[in-house]
């Protein structure tokens, strides 16, 4: 199945949220992109082993491994920051339809190949005694 064929549910409102925009030929973009960032990232792992390091096989799979979680955790914390970046001040509260301010809140958050310490939008409605975690797309449903 392709990634763009993928439906996911959101589980705060039980929605179907729309499939990736994103096609084969632009992931295959970003992978070259990540290539040429792993070349960066061999050139500077043996810059600082030094110009007469030989390093086995086992040595290239921890710096390439290292470096993947790198671009992964970047790439995650990135998308994440600018989806919050648009969401307003304060989203109406999913039970009462009243604004409440959002505020942020750091949680681990396990994504294949790497943890991140995602720094997450967190809506706190006293009248309702409920938190939230809104998105782009549930600050519109009211």
């Amino acid at each position: 199945m392709k990634v763009s064929e993928h439906i996911f549910l959101n589980p705060l409102f039980g929605l179907i949220m729309p499939p990736s925009k994103l096609t084969d030929e632009k992931l295959r973009q970003i992978q070259e992109l990540a290539i040429h960032w792993g070349k960066i990232a061999a050139r500077r792992a043996i810059e600082q082993a030094g110009p007469d390091a030989q390093l086995d096989f086992q040595a290239m799979e921890q710096i390439a491994a290292a470096a993947a979680r790198g671009v992964t955790e970047g790439t995650i914390e990135a998308l994440c920051q600018q989806q919050d970046q648009q969401l307003p001040e304060a989203v109406p509260c999913p039970e009462c339809g009243k604004l409440v301010p959002l505020k942020h809140q750091q949680r681990p958050l396990a994504v294949e190949g790497a943890e991140i310490l995602l720094d997450e939008p967190v809506g706190h409605c006293p009248a309702c005694r409920r938190d939230f975690f809104p998105s782009k797309d549930d600050s519109a449903l009211g």
